[in-house]
């Protein structure tokens, strides 16, 4: 009797040790400093970036892949840190919030697009999109070199360390200033 009531009682505790865990565990998607310092250094790129509109607010598709969990936490706290930036010459940025699946519906006009992680698993998406609207794709994400869906990888750290895939480039229109091509790492 007493082995019934104990086994009984397991998925009980289990199941409120859960909840205790993950009701006060901190927000596993908060954004760190290092990953703000990898947005302002992105957002400077775009200094360097010919092919982006003169003049106006600049928009920043912020794309988040909709099948992780937390991804659209990440990218709106991202988007609430590019809202606070400036672009090339004080220029607005004007961050928009869209996930991979409304990506490919979105009837809106954007400059560039910043790809949160996790995004590079939708590549076949970001690589039509940006295509298909020529525009540049900048991310902090290691894994987006390798699937080849971002124009621009940006990362801080010791150094500033910036990776331009050139054939993407060339792909999408996207030009950049003769200085700045020489001094990044190219794929």
């Amino acid at each position: 009797m007493k082995c019934k009531q104990h086994i009984a009682g397991v998925p009980t505790a289990f199941i409120t040790l859960l909840v205790m865990l993950y009701g006060f565990a901190p927000r596993a998607h908060a954004i760190d400093q290092l990953q703000i310092e990898n947005l302002q250094a992105a957002m400077r790129t775009l200094s360097f970036l010919e092919s982006l509109p003169k003049e106006g607010t600049i928009i920043v598709g912020v794309i988040y892949p909709f099948d992780i969990p937390s991804a659209e936490a990440l990218a709106k706290e991202t988007a609430n840190v590019i809202g606070t930036m400036r672009g090339p010459n004080s220029r607005l940025l004007q961050p928009i919030v869209l996930s991979t699946n409304k990506l490919i519906q979105y009837a809106g006009h954007l400059d560039v697009i910043f790809l949160v992680a996790g995004t590079s698993r939708h590549s076949d998406v970001i690589v039509d999109v940006i295509h298909r609207y020529r525009i540049a794709s900048i991310s902090d994400d290691l894994a987006c070199i390798d699937a080849k869906c971002c124009v621009l990888m940006v990362r801080t750290g010791q150094r500033v360390e910036i990776t331009l895939n050139i054939a993407l480039a060339d792909g999408v229109g996207a030009r950049f200033s003769r200085v700045f091509t020489m001094v990044v790492k190219r794929k």
